[in-house]
């Protein structure tokens, strides 16, 4: 299938001015046979008349509804069990796509051997309006690198089947709920990839909480750790334990050195450098 249709879901609670961007983001892809799903999670009935509102100026955007406040993931979920799309994809309502995201998903998924997921590089705007790149380089990630480390970020693009047979997202954990459908997919259904472009950008310059904050992520965190015990090898439950310290901002960094080991220095050093120029924004 050359034109497959593809959902982009995005969960929504009581920010219709972020969602706002974002949905145009959605709707202005170079790609056009896309299906939006927008999920209300239960904000207020004034907030949800004005997303509403939104939501009703595009002619491929359904909205779906919470009557109360459930979560992330359960949002998640209620998208991607209602999705028609063939592939689908995930989009925070705080955060905006560039224009031909869509476009290189597709034609890059029948370029590889039944990939399990696919992902890319992201844009971080900070306070101040500064912006860092990460993950910029290509890369093959298999079983054992992905207990390892989380290179793949917060969304992917995958089979809609892919997600609806693992059950979609784990409303158990507090945090790492992203992280923790990255593991499964490519536990369950093989190798996925990440292309060399930077096509999703993160704006973290607002003071509206995004979706995981540092102390929740830190919960989470150790709630993965304990999910994936039996399955990760010593190597791999010590990286994890270096990335718990690095999230709950552990400042002692000889104990950060320790964890980090000759693996994950360079990533110690750019999350160091992160600190830093956000530190510098915030002034």
């Amino acid at each position: 299938m050359l034109n497959p249709l593809v959902t982009i879901y995005i969960p929504t609670h009581n920010r219709p001015q972020m969602l706002a961007r974002a949905l145009v983001s959605a709707v202005e892809q170079d790609y056009s046979n896309i299906e939006i799903i927008v999920v209300d999670d239960g904000s207020t009935e004034e907030n949800f008349a004005k997303v509403a509102e939104l939501c009703s100026n595009y002619s491929n955007v359904l909205l779906l509804r919470q009557s109360k406040a459930s979560g992330a993931c359960a949002a998640r979920n209620l998208a991607i069990n209602s999705a028609r799309g063939q592939f689908i994809t995930g989009l925070d309502d705080d955060d905006e796509f560039t224009s031909g995201r869509i476009t290189a998903f597709v034609s890059q998924w029948f370029k590889f051997s039944q990939p399990s997921l696919l992902c890319t590089g992201y844009c971080f705007i900070l306070r101040g309006g500064s912006a860092i790149q990460s993950g910029r380089r290509a890369m093959q990630i298999d079983a054992a690198r992905v207990l390892h480390v989380n290179d793949i970020g917060n969304q992917v693009f995958t089979r809609t089947d892919y997600l609806q047979q693992i059950s979609g997202f784990d409303p158990v954990l507090e945090a790492c709920q992203d992280y923790d459908v990255w593991i499964r997919l490519i536990l369950k259904f093989g190798i996925g990839y990440r292309l060399a472009l930077v096509n999703y950008i993160v704006h973290q310059e607002h003071d509206s909480p995004r979706i995981s904050q540092f102390d929740k992520r830190l919960r989470g965190h150790n709630q993965l750790i304990e999910k994936y015990r039996n399955v990760f090898t010593p190597e791999q439950l010590n990286s994890q334990k270096f990335f718990c310290a690095l999230y709950a901002g552990e400042k002692n960094l000889f104990r950060l050195l320790k964890l980090a080991r000759w693996r994950h220095i360079l990533v110690l050093i750019k999350v160091l450098y992160a600190r830093t120029m956000i530190n510098k924004s915030s002034d």
